[in-house]
């Protein structure tokens, strides 16, 4: 139809209609508006269809894009009975994953969920962060062709460029550490490069977000930090330890930012103006870890990302939260704090994925949503590590500096 009102309206254009009477005037005037519309309409139609590039346009593209640049999950961790990092296995992360979706590293956490604050408690929580770091080193000293361990950002962009994946060690929970503020100095020494103070309960650094009744923790225990925890700021500068806030409560990430001189990271977060959860960031603590130079690491982690969804039948899963949903939030974070304070980070292994990236031979989905929305290859690129590595290195910079006070 398009094609034939094409034709009478380009007969129109030509003058070869000669004769007309009023009534064909009019006539002629209604049929030359109906042509410019059906033209125009046309004409964005056939142009959006053209101009949007299909998924699998955009597949190759951002394969193309994670090869020129490094893709950095800022935080994930190993269970336990974790098999090895050589076979393509049932965990979220392994090379041959990594590989898979050209993931050049990750920070893994020594992660050690918090109990009771008892000689027996603190000797146990040594005893099992001793097991996961020995599970993390093993990624690298049992594949010393395919991965390294990073201190550094240097080393990390060193170690991809050879092709190899970076392994960078990092805790979060200071239970481990018991209340000595030297063991910080001591796992700085095994290879942590990034901490946090807390997870699920409070412990003798600071504030947890989620306070554990069962351990009978008191919300706002501390005010925030202990005195020990303010210490421990002050010492991971000295080391140029980079500070985690993911999962402390308000006053306890106020407390960090007034003391710290460089900038922090809270690797694996999500955002209370999507999901109002204690666990997530207020639009006001975006503000100030933006204020602080710092880095936000959207977490793919489906409820806080999303509402949890009533489930139909209480033994059914609830459907998993999307890519299009961790893009969300990382988008509503740009919007609030800009491109140079955010970042992704999975939480693989320990209740992170989202459909479409369950694991992290599927990274390339969140490049191609990112894609979808119009961010450009640089924005891709510090979303996917540059901004962490920058922050990182400006941490280190400042515990070198301080080193030589």
């Amino acid at each position: 139809m398009i094609a034939r009102m094409g034709i009478s309206c380009k007969a129109r254009q030509r003058g070869q209609i000669v004769k007309e009477d009023k009534e064909d005037k009019k006539m002629r005037h209604q049929s030359w508006i109906a042509c410019t519309i059906a033209f125009t309409v046309g004409a964005v139609t056939i142009a959006s269809a053209t101009d949007a590039p299909t998924d699998a346009q955009l597949l190759e593209k951002a394969k193309q894009i994670h090869a020129r640049i490094i893709t950095f999950d800022s935080h994930l961790d190993l269970p336990f009975d974790y098999p090895g990092a050589a076979e393509d296995g049932k965990t979220q992360f392994d090379l041959p994953k990594a590989s898979r979706g050209q993931l050049k590293g990750a920070a893994l956490a020594v992660f050690v969920p918090q109990g009771p604050r008892t000689p027996e408690g603190y000797t146990k929580a040594a005893a099992d962060a001793d097991k996961k770091l020995k599970l993390i080193r093993a990624i690298a000293e049992a594949n010393p062709t395919r991965a390294e361990i990073a201190q550094s950002p240097a080393d990390v962009r060193r170690i991809a460029a050879e092709g190899k994946f970076a392994v960078v060690i990092s805790m979060l929970n200071a239970y481990p550490l018991s209340s000595d503020l030297d063991q910080l100095d001591e796992w700085y020494k095994r290879g942590v490069r990034i901490l946090g103070y807390t997870h699920a309960g409070n412990n003798d650094w600071a504030d947890s977000s989620r306070p554990s009744k069962a351990l009978g923790d008191k919300p706002d225990e501390h005010g925030g930090l202990s005195d020990l925890g303010k210490r421990g700021v002050a010492r991971m500068n000295k080391l140029g330890m980079l500070i985690d806030v993911s999962q402390l409560t308000t006053p306890a990430l106020k407390q960090v930012l007034s003391l710290t001189k460089a900038p922090v990271v809270a690797t694996h977060s999500g955002l209370k103006g999507i999901v109002d959860s204690p666990r997530n960031l207020s639009d006001e603590e975006l503000e100030l870890i933006k204020k602080n130079g710092g880095v936000v690491q959207v977490v793919a982690f489906g409820n806080y990302l999303r509402k949890a969804p009533p489930a139909a039948d209480e033994h059914a899963p609830a459907s998993p939260a999307t890519v299009a949903q961790l893009v969300d939030s990382i988008s509503y974070a740009v919007k609030k704090i800009g491109i140079d304070h955010v970042g992704i980070s999975s939480d693989f292994n320990h209740g992170g994925g989202v459909a479409g990236w369950q694991n992290e031979g599927e990274a390339h989905n969140v490049t191609v949503e990112l894609l979808r929305r119009s961010y450009s290859e640089r924005d891709v690129a510090k979303l996917w590590g540059g901004n962490f590595l920058r922050v990182w290195a400006e941490a280190q910079k400042l515990g070198k500096t301080n080193s030589r006070d």
